[in-house]
């Protein structure tokens, strides 16, 4: 573990520890959650609180973050959380789970952001482990999240498999205890969404269509110093990190919940918070997903891919609207390229596959949808998905579409 953690130190940007003191011999877990502007986070605390205890100790590690010369009001929030971990760890003086915290408020204003924050936490993390000697779990947590009983002591079960380098929890949006109507309207449409887009490509033949969110994602600490650790997007770094790992690590679903907030934010470009604000703004692009049709284009393409190594993908019989995109991408170029750099086919297709990632298959999907198959509403969307696979609702709602694709992808997890 040293000898990864030093050459991680030497190639990327890693901030001096923050804490000092060496973490207890028994450490289990190590859970790390950014806060910027984040006035309620004792609730995240308690629910992670009142979690079934684990065999071993927990450190949780609050990054309370801003940029250099945020305004007072982000400060008087930030101070406001502090005061709150610092209150719940000296009414929690025997807790399993030890609190510690990192107060970084200067950080560089074209950095700053929910990614350079989860990296200077999961970089602490990461040396925590380094000071024991082990490769131990690194999970990731946002300050407005609750989590189900069982979030540790299934960490802690799932990473007792060597071979397990990254994880995903299960998540639910609690739209019944959203007090405005239109937020939890929104929720409900948007978290549709994003199952209708991991459905969609599963069925697809994407072998990596996993969820990315980032309040649900754990690593262990080899495999996420080994990938180059955290990346410092200001949004979208969980997609662009878990997708960085998932064709080279054993992936697993973790047999537990995340309950992410359901409130407006204009703090990143995208993600659950903007899509909220879009959604009380009237933008109609918030109540839509992409067009099965897109997936069937896809699938096409995905079934294809075994047979790359010993075939020319120019001579295969694909729809008019994937060669377009496939010829703006050089695709036969990369291929032939990736050939040349493989001895075997399965050394080919990870390393075809590392290259035709998630942001690539999100990019396809885009031309799909700009050029070809335009968004549908959420609803019918969900409905078309569900009839590609035999499956029919009598005139569904949104919230009977979201419990019939929370239910699937549980059943999802539930096989690998």
């Amino acid at each position: 573990m040293q000898a990864i953690i030093g050459t991680y130190t030497k190639r990327f940007q890693v901030k001096e520890s923050y804490l000092k003191g060496a973490p207890p011999d028994d450490l289990s877990l190590v859970v790390v959650i950014p806060a910027y502007m984040e006035p309620n986070i004792d609730i995240t605390l308690n629910s992670l609180g009142n979690c079934q205890p684990t065999t071993g100790s927990v450190e949780v590690i609050c990054v309370v973050n801003a940029p250099a010369g945020a305004p007072d009001a982000v400060l008087t929030t930030n101070r406001e959380c502090i005061r709150q971990v610092q209150e719940w760890k000296r009414n929690h003086p025997d807790h399993f789970i030890q609190l510690k915290l990192i107060r970084e408020e200067a950080l560089p204003k074209k950095k700053a952001g929910a990614g350079l924050a989860r990296k200077i936490g999961m970089d602490e993390a990461l040396r925590r482990w380094g000071m024991l000697g082990k490769n131990g779990p690194i999970l990731c947590l946002d300050a407005d999240c609750e989590v189900s009983e069982p979030y540790l002591v299934a960490a802690e079960k799932a990473f007792q498999d060597p071979s397990l380098d990254l994880g995903h929890f299960m998540f639910e949006h609690r739209y019944k205890n959203e007090p405005k109507p239109a937020l939890a309207s929104g929720i409900i449409q948007y978290e549709l969404h994003l199952r209708c887009y991991i459905q969609g490509l599963k069925w697809a033949g994407y072998p990596f269509a996993f969820h990315t969110v980032g309040s649900c994602m754990a690593v262990r600490a080899a495999a996420y110093a080994r990938s180059g650790g955290m990346n410092s997007r200001k949004a979208g770094e969980d997609f662009y990190f878990m997708h960085k790992l998932l064709p080279v690590v054993k992936f697993s679903y973790l047999d537990a919940t995340v309950f992410p907030s359901c409130r407006a934010s204009d703090r990143v470009p995208f993600g659950t918070g903007r899509a909220q604000l879009d959604f009380l703004g009237g933008d109609s692009l918030a109540k839509e997903s992409y067009h099965p049709d897109s997936y069937a284009c896809l699938k096409e393409l995905f079934t294809q891919i075994p047979l790359l190594y010993d075939q020319e993908p120019h001579k295969w019989q694909l729809p008019e609207p994937l060669k377009e995109i496939l010829e703006i991408i050089e695709f036969q170029e990369r291929v032939q390229q990736i050939k040349r750099e493989s001895t075997t086919k399965a050394s080919f297709l990870k390393k075809f596959w590392q290259w035709f990632d998630g942001f690539l298959v999100l990019k396809l999907t885009h031309y799909l949808r700009d050029h070809f198959f335009p968004n549908l509403p959420v609803t019918k969307a969900a409905q078309q998905i569900l009839a590609s696979d035999s499956l029919a609702l009598q005139d569904p709602d949104a919230v009977t579409l979201l419990a019939f694709f929370r239910k699937r992808d549980t059943s999802y997890s539930s096989m690998g």
